[in-house]
């Protein structure tokens, strides 16, 4: 049986935000825009850009959020869940479950004092019920950018009744802490060491550097030649910057200029080929092959025939008195008997 998925496929669909919105419409345009970044780089280039749309562009994605957050309360309303599924069309995990999805946090003594939390957990926390119902729609990621949100337009009062309490729940850890006697096998805080803990095999292994460096794409070639100019045009200037400003100078690109790289990156993607082939070549030619074994035919005739004794009895070793082309098959039954059936 499969695993169960933990979503209804069939209950609404959530909302998403203003953000979301214009990362999915956007997505596929600085993509073919920026087609040498990474997955982060692309996040931290869309958000950049995100934060410089006009004040009416903003508006309008915003309306958009609201229209989607009206829809999806509309659908949910009317949302009948099967079973096994909660009103939103998630799964109900046991305890059970939920504790075995849990993976990588560290061991920890359960009669260990509780850690302190910062100013903005204690406001989380407090917050947290508060803001689900104020809106009922969000995600977990979208609750959790609105309540630091929030936490960051707390005005400086707000903010110091916090950290009061942050300071006063970090005296009663160290108080805890101090009176605290660790179980063997335990640090001072009561988490596992390291020598005693379970480990765990890497599920990727360590690159070959004997393997050929991947093919880079045009923009990526363009960006290595335009990386030092645009640097020393501005110095110090920052990550997310340079990657737009660079973005900026490939649209700028005519087409003639375009194909210089674009003839680079078409060399580049012949090198990484035919250093693949050799690479796959040498890495099969250094597989050891098993040598072949002597078949038991092969000492068929080799045998002294008057050395079968009682005692001993070898298949594969005709007995003296039959002929082996006399008889064109020689087997044993499932009991034992050896029969021979004439030609």
């Amino acid at each position: 049986m499969g695993k169960r998925s933990t979503r209804d496929p069939s209950a609404p669909k959530r909302n998403m935000s203003a953000y979301l919105l214009y990362q999915n419409a956007m997505r596929g345009e600085f993509k073919s825009i920026n087609p040498g970044m990474t997955f982060g780089q692309l996040a931290k280039y869309t958000s950049a850009m995100y934060s410089e749309l006009a004040p009416a562009e903003k508006e309008a994605l915003v309306q958009r959020a609201e229209a989607d957050k009206a829809r999806y309360l509309h659908e949910l309303a009317n949302y009948v869940p099967p079973a096994g599924y909660d009103s939103k069309g998630d799964a109900i995990l046991s305890p059970l479950q939920k504790a075995s999805g849990r993976k990588g946090k560290p061991q920890k003594d359960p009669n260990a004092p509780k850690r302190n939390m910062s100013a903005y957990l204690l406001y989380q926390n407090a917050m947290r019920d508060q803001f689900k119902r104020e809106n009922p729609g969000m995600t977990f990621g979208q609750l959790a950018k609105f309540t630091s949100h929030m936490y960051k337009n707390l005005t400086p009062e707000e903010k110091a009744a916090w950290q009061a309490r942050a300071s006063q729940d970090k005296a009663r850890y160290d108080a805890q802490i101090a009176a605290y006697q660790p179980p063997p096998g335990h640090d001072a805080r009561g988490v596992l060491i390291e020598e005693n803990r379970p480990r765990k095999r890497n599920k990727r292994g360590p690159r070959d550097p004997a393997a050929p460096k991947r093919a880079s794409g045009a923009y990526v070639f363009f960006t290595n030649y335009m990386r030092p100019i645009v640097n020393k045009e501005f110095p110090g200037i920052k990550f997310v910057e340079l990657g737009k400003l660079l973005g900026e100078r490939w649209r700028a690109l005519i087409p003639e200029q375009k194909k210089e790289y674009e003839e680079m990156a078409a060399q580049d993607k012949i090198r990484f080929q035919i250093q693949m082939q050799q690479y796959t070549a040498n890495q099969a030619a250094a597989i050891p092959h098993p040598q072949p074994q002597e078949t038991a035919s092969a000492d068929v005739g080799t045998q002294d025939p008057g050395a079968v004794g009682a005692s001993y009895y070898d298949p594969n070793v005709s007995p003296p008195s039959l002929h082996p082309q006399e008889y064109s098959q020689y087997h044993h039954d499932p009991y034992g008997q050896t029969q021979y059936h004439a030609a």
